[in-house]
């Protein structure tokens, strides 16, 4: 088994200090700060261009891993941070925690998410697919059996963990999980995007990109 498949598109920015572990796919121009976690235990995780994934977001596909065993291996890799050598990134390999769990040990069912999705500071993310121009706030929560359509936005604090598809422009808020629909799909984070580009090389090492550009959004069947 090949526990360093890590595909990263050049143009995408991806912090030393994030943790990547298994088959995991990072598109063009993706942004992904210190701290974040991607996990891709139960398969592989694809993940489309253009996303902004903030600090300590959590994005697992945790295949037939419990409850209880999930909250270990999450506490446990939360206080073991990854290593990196001579400063540049470090082999997955290296990566790997003294866990039951190793990332990729299963062959199941790609995770997607799709192009252009923001997920704010600690949002954690277990949902198989996810379409485009979504935003999920801080400390939202999506579990394994909710689907996201597109130009959707999960408000702070709200946790979907039922069985459910949220349909294209919908809006969850509150302590209720509200719905409601909007108008506009939310804007690209372009500017951000950019600015981040320049700004984060300059105070972090960085995991080194290689796999070309995809002239297509990667993320879609």
């Amino acid at each position: 088994m090949n526990y360093d498949s890590l595909r990263i598109a050049k143009g995408s920015v991806v912090c030393a200090e994030a943790d990547l572990r298994g088959d995991v796919t990072i598109g063009n121009s993706t942004i992904i700060h210190p701290k974040v976690r991607i996990f891709a235990y139960g398969g592989p995780i694809v993940i489309g261009e253009g996303c902004l994934i903030e600090e300590q977001t959590v994005i697992i596909n945790r295949g037939d891993m419990s409850d209880e065993d999930l909250v270990k291996f999450l506490k446990e890799t939360e206080t073991r941070p990854p290593q990196t050598r001579g400063g540049r990134n470090a082999p997955l390999r290296s990566l790997q925690v003294q866990t039951n769990y190793v990332c990729g040990k299963q062959q199941g069912d790609t995770l997607y998410i799709g192009s252009f999705n923001v997920f704010e500071v600690g949002a954690h993310i277990e949902s198989m697919k996810i379409g485009s121009n979504n935003v999920f706030e801080s400390k939202c929560k999506l579990g394994t059996e909710v689907t996201v359509g597109d130009g959707c936005v999960v408000s702070v604090f709200c946790v979907l963990d039922k069985q459910d598809h949220l349909e294209n422009m919908t809006v969850v808020y509150g302590p209720g999980n509200q719905r409601r629909k909007q108008q506009d799909k939310p804007m690209p984070q372009t500017q951000q995007l950019e600015f981040l580009a320049k700004v984060l090389p300059n105070f972090h090492n960085l995991k080194k990109s290689n796999v070309s550009p995809s002239p297509e959004p990667i993320g879609k069947k």
